[in-house]
């Protein structure tokens, strides 16, 4: 996958205005028609390469990318008369996004190491890459999901837990693919916060878990 920054972006449309500004100077009718035809392909690269980093921005804040498969989470009925049936809708709900939060936590913590992925070819890091924004966007339906839920008043404090976990696992998909952002650093610094962060997330879980 080609990177391009916002800064190279601008630099290329620079060189696109030099290149017309000595079109319009050009002397001689061979000369404009070379001087043109090279403000042509430049103006085709410029676009090009901006298109690339418009969508680049557009995958980071969510707007597009690949579709997100949802989890078959039983919604708790907030209309249902008995609160027993309602406290039970919510277990179920709840237990599923906790082994989903879980599962998520163990795929950052065993995702492989930087120096690993640098010393791959370029087929192979592009393909820890497309890893990375699976791993982000899971992280990012399972918080979804959570906040969607409507604990019974006995679950609040637990619920609040796994809430800020989510939030904390959240994070931990977006260092994940931040890191391949980062081709610069040798020492995955993005990566080893991303491993910090599963780690706390797995032990809110289990605090969880062993209370129940």
């Amino acid at each position: 996958m080609i990177n391009v920054d916002l800064v190279q972006v601008a630099i290329l449309w620079c060189i696109v205005g030099l290149s017309i500004i000595c079109a319009i100077n050009a002397r001689g009718f061979l000369r404009q028609i070379i001087s043109w035809l090279i403000v042509v392909a430049m103006v085709a690269t410029a676009a090009f390469f901006t298109y690339l980093e418009f969508e680049t921005v557009k995958r980071e804040i969510g707007l597009s990318g690949p579709s997100i498969p949802q989890l078959d989470v039983p919604v708790p009925n907030l209309n249902a008369s008995a609160g027993d049936s309602l406290t039970t809708d919510y277990l179920a709900a709840e237990k599923q996004l906790l082994d989903g939060v879980m599962t998520i936590a163990d795929s950052v913590l065993s995702f492989p190491d930087w120096k690993n992925i640098l010393s791959q070819g370029i087929e192979r890091r592009e393909n820890f890459e497309s890893k990375a924004l699976a791993l982000r966007n899971r992280s990012m339906n399972s918080y979804s999901q959570i906040r969607n839920l409507r604990p019974p008043p006995e679950r609040r404090p637990a619920y609040d837990s796994l809430l800020a976990a989510a939030d904390n696992l959240r994070l931990a998909g977006y260092e994940v693919h931040y890191q391949f952002r980062l081709e610069n650093d040798a020492f995955g610094e993005s990566l080893a916060k991303a491993r910090e962060r599963a780690s706390r997330v797995k032990t809110v879980i289990s605090s969880i878990i062993n209370k129940e």
